[in-house]
């Protein structure tokens, strides 16, 4: 049987009996097939011949549709929509013309039986199909939504893939319109190279980085970004802490009469270690000095005297905002400074001496500077002119050193009562223990701390030639992060050595273009290549080491702690390297495994032991035959796992063959239930349009997804999940018809200067997040047409004249009462507005026809191949648009057609080629937004549009939007026999509210869902089978991978 929607669409093209609406009666009881046959032959026919084959029959039908070549039942089966729309043009009384003799209603009623009977036949043999469903290659969008799962980094690789084809119901997920060209399978072969060159290899296995790791530069990018994300992520700002605390104090007054520290913590997200801390000096009893001063702040905080409204709350943040101004202040004039140990002969900045100071300051950002208090009995120090520039003298800056000092000597709470000296020292090193200067230090300038210019040196260690890290986040690790943290933050600067070699690096630029100024040869000149080893080895660097260590005792000057210096500077650079080294060879065996589970989430099932033995064997070919290395090899196995058919297709979906098979008793086909792991992969790109998550295939492990309970748990679980978007995007956006917005270039941006690319993708995203909006909180889909609310970012808010949005183009917020902006819900949206219309005008004929379509889902004959084109210029045109159509309407030909939809686009007037609110049309005259709908029906504007839907068309959304989601969910155009779960979906949505997860429940509760079909011996092998014989070599690989999926 011809799928429904197909054969609906292609007899749009031809036939005069396409009705406004079709609804599917219910079915009448099934009659006998020879009975049917026999009404067929005893009644259909004789009424054909005396009432439509005058116009329909012959060699040249009206229409092309001819009654008369219809001999048997089946032929009437195989092309039974256009019989549906027969029986409903019949039953309106719209066929046969007026003109012509017309029958009694007894016989009317007798051809409406015949056609309900047939279908009534057809549900009873079919229903329940899961329909025939070719195995397919992931589309477009399922490739990057899956490769952003599989690899943590949302690549889009696919967007330089040619654009999808639909099939006949919209959708370009579907095995009837995705094939495998040559082309096509060679964009698989570069995406995954890019892929794979994005491969990272950690000390735990595999992971990915958003962009490619192929040099040195980025590496360090990608380890610097870890660290500093990670870093940015924790909870250091002071007036959180204080905020919390300020919560505790009153939180019988917050209705949390029983909370305690950690629990507000927690509620809070802050540090549970570090808030008791920062409570406890704010009822320090013996407070004097800043600790005082804070707590006098702390202390002025109001009592609250019930639940505290916003602007309370908002107040309240600036106050503790304001005690977090004065801690910073404190504790930067209060910092101590430190100067590297000198060597006579070695600059300041040179590398052994240099790394002692940054130890220093590592450990001192909890303490407290004694020298940088005075007593009240003393002068304060005279100002000193700060230089413009800093520079460097003796590793370092007299321009930071002035700067301190000047603001120690300005500042009043660093002075303390004459003969209270220790006391106030006391008190400002129990301020600073817990208020360190820094958590961690983000990046260092040359002339560090003073980082005025070089911004941007993330975790630099601020040397002067060549680069370099350090870490300091001493103050981080003590005060703020759990063990927890602790371990994930020395992971990440482990993997900094591990990834890139930052160590190391930083080894042999120094030893090649600073270690010469040991032997006096000037700070920019390195030391000759050992002859016999590497630079990297603990001899070169121990030698190095006694080298400075000779300098330092050579001189009577030194400082004390030089040698030390030097010795802790050589020993942590050998200790990082044998430490990489060790840790490198050790993690081998686990990046082949990461690699084995990166295929198994691939395949989306479990590995064979022929799926292992294959891609063990080919990293082994790699290895010993093409001489690669650990991490290539590693590479080109992903790239294989990529290529692979078992990651490519969507084997879940395709219809078994089995010669054996036979239909269930009264079926006419038979079926198999999807295997679990099958049955997680239908689940999980039906709703995210990607991968099963853990949890899935967990369920799929155990057995027991398919359990009903299990399986509506999954269910409502993942329509709560982030990934739900892909949904929203990839259904709402095909069924729409404005996937390809993003790409829209139809606009005249001369004309209109304000549709620039920002706000293209605002449009677009609009109705993405109206529908996300109702998938997650499960609202009603009749929201859709109705709701009085949108979202905008800062561009859709300026170009629809709403109250301006704060923040950056990826900050959405809900509006409210849209309507009095002329928005609300789907119909007004400017993405519709803009796509349908042709450019420097409006088309009522292309925004009514995508309402009537795409919206309502009433099936319209497409035009005749010749159409008079209206002007294209609204400005430059002598009538409206309203008057030029109805110009073309006195065509009566043309006008059948054109009474169906124009209205519903004429009430769009008010709004222009890019969907902004106008009052006059682009030639400056007054707009008339007044339509008269099907029925004679008088509306005017979108509110007149949404009215006329909710009184005579919403049925038809209802049936449209079920049958569009059910074809979007079995990735096939639906069957006639898809009706009855048509219905039942539809009765479910209206029993509950029209509540969004009574469709998606329905649907995957269903037999056409939970089942493939059975089909007989070798139907739809259009793909390869799971655990077919993978290639050993890139180029059979890329050979096999084609000629499976040809």
């Amino acid at each position: 049987m011809r799928p429904l929607l197909f054969t609906l669409l292609a007899c749009a093209a031809t036939s005069v009996f396409a009705a406004d609406s079709l609804t599917v009666a219910a079915p009448a009881p099934a009659a006998d097939p020879a009975a049917l046959d026999q009404r067929f032959h005893d009644t259909v026919q004789p009424f054909v011949g005396k009432y439509c084959a005058g116009c329909h029959g012959g060699p040249m039908p009206t229409a092309q549709f001819n009654l008369k070549g219809y001999t048997s039942l089946e032929q009437v089966k195989e092309d039974f929509p256009r019989w549906q729309l027969l029986a409903h043009r019949l039953g309106a009384h719209e066929m046969p013309p007026k003109r012509m003799p017309q029958p009694s209603q007894a016989e009317i009623d007798k051809i409406i039986a015949f056609v309900h009977g047939v279908e009534a036949g057809e549900i009873r043999a079919h229903g329940g199909d899961p329909g025939l469903v070719l195995a397919r290659r992931l589309s477009n969008s399922e490739y990057d939504y899956t490769i952003r799962d599989l690899t943590g980094q949302d690549l889009q690789v696919a967007r330089q893939f040619p654009v999808d084809p639909a099939n006949t119901a919209g959708f370009d997920n579907s095995g009837e319109s995705l094939t495998m060209s040559p082309a096509l399978l060679n964009k698989y072969l570069q995406a995954a190279r890019q892929v794979a060159d994005n491969m990272v290899l950690t000390p735990d296995g595999i992971d990915f980085a958003p962009h490619a790791m192929l040099v040195e530069t980025d590496r360090e990018k990608y380890a610097i970004q870890n660290i500093i994300a990670f870093y940015e992520a924790q909870p250091t700002d002071f007036a959180d802490y204080f905020q919390a605390a300020w919560q505790y104090r009153y939180r019988a007054q917050m209705g949390q009469p029983k909370a305690t520290l950690n629990q507000i913590a927690a509620q809070e997200k802050i540090s549970a270690g570090y808030l008791p801390k920062v409570w406890a000096v704010l009822h320090d009893k013996n407070a004097i000095g800043p600790v005082a001063r804070l707590q006098a702040m702390w202390n002025a905080l109001p009592a609250p005297s019930g639940q505290p409204a916003p602007w309370q709350m908002a107040q309240l943040h600036a106050d503790c905002m304001q005690m977090r101004e004065f801690v910073i202040k404190i504790r930067s004039h209060t910092a101590v400074q430190f100067a590297a140990p000198h060597v006579e002969g070695l600059p300041g900045q040179s590398q052994p001496l240099h790394n002692w100071r940054l130890k220093e300051y590592a450990a001192s950002h909890r303490q407290s500077d004694p020298a940088a208090l005075r007593a009240d009995n003393e002068p304060a120090p005279a100002l000193r002119p700060v230089p413009r520039f800093p520079k460097l003298h003796e590793d370092a800056s007299p321009r930071w050193a002035i700067l301190m000092a000047n603001a120690r000597a300005t500042d009043p709470d660093l002075v303390y009562p004459a003969g209270q000296k220790a006391r106030y020292v006391a008190a400002f090193a129990r301020f600073a223990d817990v208020f360190p200067d820094t958590f961690y230090v983000r990046e260092r300038g040359r002339y560090w701390p003073d980082n005025s210019v070089d911004q941007g040196r993330l975790l630099s260690a601020g040397y002067h030639n060549s680069g370099g890290y350090y870490r300091d986040d001493t103050a981080l690790m003590q005060l703020v992060l759990d063990k927890k943290g602790q371990g994930q933050l020395n992971r990440l600067w482990d993997e900094f050595d591990f990834v890139a070699d930052q160590t190391a690096n930083t080894w042999t630029q120094y030893y090649f273009n600073q270690s010469g100024e040991v032997d006096g040869n000037g700070d920019e000149s390195g030391s000759p290549r050992p002859e016999h080893n590497k630079i990297t080895d603990t001899a070169v660097i121990m030698g190095l080491r006694d080298k400075y260590l000779a300098k330092a005792a050579a001189d009577p000057n030194a400082s004390k702690d030089a040698p030390e210096a030097i010795r802790y500077n050589f020993a942590r650079i050998d200790g990082v390297l044998r430490h990489v080294e060790a840790e490198r060879k050790a993690a081998e065996p686990r990046q082949i495994q990461a690699m084995l589970r990166f295929a198994e989430r691939a395949y989306r099932r479990p590995l064979t032991e022929r799926d292992k033995k294959d891609l063990l064997g080919y990293y082994k070919t790699l290895r010993q035959k093409s001489q690669l290395g650990h991490e290539d090899a590693l590479r080109d196995c992903v790239v294989s796992i990529l290529m692979s058919p078992d990651f490519l297709y969507r084997f879940d979906l395709q219809s078994v063959a089995d010669a054996k098979a036979k239909p269930a008793p009264g079926k006419a086909y038979a079926a198999v239930a999807l295997s679990q792991y099958n049955l997680a992969s239908r689940l999980s790109y039906f709703l995210w349009s990607s991968m099963p998550d853990q949890e899935l295939l967990e369920h799929a492990a155990r057995g027991d997804l398919s359990q009903p309970k299990v399986l509506m748990a999954e269910t409502r679980r993942m329509l709560g999940d982030r990934r739900m978007i892909g949904l929203a995007t990839e259904f709402t956006g095909n069924w729409l018809v404005f996937r390809q917005f993003e790409t829209n270039n139809s606009v005249d941006r001369q004309r209109f200067p304000t549709f620039n690319d920002d706000l293209r993708e605002a449009m677009f995203q609009e109705p993405v997040h109206y529908m996300n909006d109702i998938i997650a909180r499960d609202g009603s889909v009749l929201d859709l047409l109705y709701g009085d609310y949108t979202f905008v970012n800062p561009p859709l808010a300026r170009h629809y004249g709403m109250p301006a949005v704060a923040g950056g183009t990826d900050h959405w917020v809900k509006v409210d009462h849209a309507t009095e902006y002329g928005r609300g819900g789907i119909l007004p949206m400017a993405v519709f507005m803009t796509a349908n219309s042709p450019g420097l005008r409006t088309s009522p004929v292309k925004r009514g026809n995508w309402v009537v379509q795409k919206v309502l889902g009433i099936r319209v004959p497409p035009p005749p191949p010749v159409v008079p084109e209206l002007p294209s210029d609204e400005s430059k045109t002598d009538a409206p648009i309203r008057e030029m159509l109805a110009q073309h309407h006195k065509n009566p030909f043309c006008a059948s057609c054109h009474e169906r939809f124009d209205s519903f686009g004429l009430v769009f007037e008010g709004y222009g080629p890019v969907g902004d609110k106008r009052a006059k049309d682009l030639a400056g005259r007054p707009i008339d937004a007044s339509a008269v709908f099907p029925g004679g029906v008088e509306a005017v504007g979108v509110a007149g549009l949404k009215n006329f839907i909710r009184s005579s068309r919403q049925d038809n959304f209802v049936d449209n939007l079920s049958r569009k989601l059910l074809a979007f969910a079995l990735n096939r155009s639906l069957e006639m026999s898809d009706d009855e779960l048509v219905e039942k979906m539809k009765a479910n949505l209206a029993a509950n509210d029209y509540r969004f997860s009574a469709l998606v429940e329905t649907i995957v509760q269903s037999p056409q869902f939970l089942n493939r079909r059975v089909t007989a011996e070798g139907a739809a092998q259009n793909a390869p089978q799971p655990g077919a014989p993978k290639p050993q070599q890139p180029s059979p690989l890329i050979k096999a991978s084609f000629k499976k999926a040809d």
